[in-house]
C-alpha cells in the first residue's frame, strides 16, 4: 500500500523513494488533525518532531511552515500556536523531557483555553479555572496589563526625564554646506553630529563633504568550479555590500554585482520560533537585471542563483 498518495510534495522532491520515517510522521500529523479536538497535544508533538527531525525536506520543501500549510492548509502562526500548547501544557517527566499528551492539571481545559493561558506566567494561570470563558480569560489577563503599565508609569513618575537626543535627520545640516539644509548622517551609532566628524566611510555619507567621496568596493568574484562553491559564495552574502536597509522591518538587503550586468540581492530579516522561544533569521534572493522594472518581480531562488552563476562562466 502507498502510503505517500496523499502527500503534495515540493518544489525539490525528484521522485525519490521518501523516507519511511517521513512518511510515518506526515500521516501522524494527518490523524491528529482528523480529530484535532481531542488530540491536539498529539499533533503538537507531531508537528515538532517533524520539524526537528527535518522530514518536511524528504518531502521537498525547504520550509517546514510551507510543507504544512500545502498539505493541512494550516498558516504558520496556526502551527505555532499548537506546538506552543504542546510545549507549555504537555505532560512533562522529571528530566524534563515533553511527552505527547496533557498535563493532568490541564486536562478540563480546552485548546482556545490554553491558547489564552500561552502568555502567562505559572502562579497567573493557577488563577485561571476551567469554567472560565475564553472572553474572561481575556479579560483577566488585560487586568493583569493594566496592573503593569501602573507599576510601570509609578517608576517612571519618581525618575528624572532623560534629555531626548535629537537623531540628525530630523535636526538637519549643521555645517550650512547642504544647500537644502537637509542632514543625511547616520550618527555612527550616536559617536558624531556630522559626516564631517566621522572617520568611517559609508555609502551613505554626506554628499556635500568635501575631498571624502565614498569609494564603494566589494569582494572579488571567485572562481567557481561546482555548485557547492557557487552556494557557498551565496551564503557569504554578509560579506558583501549592504545595499539598503528597511528599520521597520528589520530587514537587510546585500548585494553582489556581477560582471554580467546582472545582480545578486540577499535580503535577510529575523523572526521569533514560539515553541523554542529562540531567535533566528532567513533570507530571500533577488537576481535583478539591468532592465527590471519592480524589486519583487526579481525574486528568485537558491538553484536559480547557482545556474546563473554557472552559465555566467560559459559565457
Amino acid at each position: 500500500m502507498d502510503l505517500t498518495t496523499d502527500i503534495v510534495f515540493g518544489a525539490d522532491y525528484c521522485g525519490d523513494e521518501v523516507n519511511e520515517l517521513a512518511v510515518a510522521s506526515f500521516n501522524y500529523v494527518k490523524q491528529d488533525i482528523a480529530d484535532v479536538k481531542k488530540r491536539y497535544i498529539s499533533l503538537g508533538f507531531h508537528l515538532h518532531e517533524m520539524e526537528l527531525c527535518g522530514y518536511h525536506e524528504e518531502l521537498g520543501y525547504d520550509n517546514f511552515y510551507e510543507c504544512i500549510e500545502k498539505n493541512f492548509h494550516m498558516d504558520k502562526s496556526a502551527v505555532s500556536r499548537v506546538i506552543s500548547v504542546w510545549n507549555e501544557f504537555c505532560s512533562k517527566d522529571d528530566a524534563d523531557s515533553r511527552k505527547m499528551w496533557i498535563d493532568d492539571r490541564y486536562e478540563k481545559y480546552s485548546y482556545s483555553q490554553l491558547v489564552e493561558m500561552l502568555p502567562l506566567k505559572e502562579q497567573e494561570r493557577r488563577r485561571v479555572t476551567s469554567d472560565m470563558t475564553v472572553s474572561q480569560i481575556r479579560n483577566y489577563k488585560k487586568s493583569l496589563k493594566e496592573q503593569t503599565s501602573k507599576k510601570k508609569k509609578s517608576v517612571a513618575t519618581s525618575q528624572p526625564t532623560p534629555e531626548k537626543k535629537v537623531p540628525p535627520y530630523e535636526r538637519g545640516c549643521i555645517t550650512g554646506k547642504n544647500p537644502n539644509g537637509t542632514c543625511a548622517c547616520c550618527g555612527c551609532n550616536e559617536t558624531v553630529e556630522c559626516c564631517a566628524d566621522c572617520k568611517e566611510d559609508c555609502n551613505g555619507r554626506c554628499g556635500w563633504i568635501e575631498d571624502k567621496e565614498p569609494v564603494i568596493t566589494q569582494p572579488e568574484l571567485p572562481v567557481m568550479k561546482n555548485m557547492t562553491q557557487r552556494e557557498e559564495f551565496i551564503n557569504s552574502y554578509k560579506s558583501w555590500n549592504i545595499w539598503c536597509r528597511n528599520e521597520c522591518t528589520e530587514e537587510t538587503f546585500y548585494r553582489y554585482d556581477l560582471p554580467d550586468g546582472y545582480a545578486i540581492v540577499v535580503k535577510n530579516y529575523p523572526y521569533y520560533i514560539e515553541w523554542t522561544k529562540e531567535e533566528s533569521e532567513t533570507e530571500e534572493y533577488y537576481l535583478l537585471d539591468s532592465g527590471y522594472r519592480h524589486f519583487a518581480d526579481c525574486k528568485t531562488n537558491m538553484t536559480v542563483l547557482k545556474e546563473h552563476l554557472k552559465n555566467m562562466n560559459k559565457k
